[in-house]
């Protein structure tokens, strides 16, 4: 489990799409000395299983359905990704739960300043309507961020400097896609309603 708050801007030093499972190795610069194999890693919103630590580089295999679900399969060597190690009991918990099940991608629509901190527009794929709502957390490609505005079609962030500066919101362009992750009290509530009502799976 994780909180959604960004530790680092990793990089990938290698991506193996050739192979199956495909083979994702990551650079980082914390301090990996607990990470063990089998320890579950947050990268772009995404939870990994470290397979192999080389130094600072872990290493994790990705599945399918994972490359299906995802924006994993366009990451090119070079490029940096958000990172967050999983939550350590006892600990102050910032942003929000964030599982690292990712729901799918948002397409950014559009971005536009206000003030120092940029509202951000996302397509809102239509499986998705009616579970997020505005004032709701929401992860996207890892980063816990509250919903502004939802609309039958999009919904809005707000993105303050910090998070544009320490994340990779700050250059995320129109058209480019973030992984999406639903609050998970949302996604039990649709199931208990369509189990109770078979009608509103539609």
């Amino acid at each position: 489990m994780f909180s959604g708050i960004v530790e680092e801007l990793a990089v990938i030093a290698a991506i193996e799409l050739g192979r199956e499972p495909v083979r994702l190795s990551v650079s980082s610069a914390l301090d990996h000395t607990d990470t063990q194999i089998g320890d579950s890693v947050l990268i772009e919103g995404v939870c990994l299983t470290v397979v192999e630590k080389l130094g600072s580089i872990l290493i994790f295999e990705l599945s399918s359905e994972t490359l299906r679900r995802t924006t994993l399969a366009d990451l090119d060597q070079g490029e940096r990704v958000h990172l967050e190690r999983s939550l350590k009991v006892g600990t102050r918990i910032n942003g929000h739960f964030v599982f690292g099940h990712a729901d799918g991608c948002a397409e950014l629509i559009s971005r536009r300043d206000e003030g120092r901190s940029v509202r951000m527009e996302f397509k809102l794929p239509s499986e998705h309507r009616g579970l997020i709502v505005p004032k709701g957390s929401i992860s996207l490609s890892g980063i816990s961020l509250t919903v502004g505005e939802v609309s039958s079609d999009s919904f809005s962030v707000y993105v303050i400097p910090h998070t544009s500066t320490v994340t990779r919101l700050g250059t995320l362009k129109p058209g480019e896609r973030v992984n999406l992750e639903i609050d998970m009290l949302a996604r039990y509530v649709k199931s208990i309603l369509a189990s109770a009502n078979p009608a509103t799976a539609r």
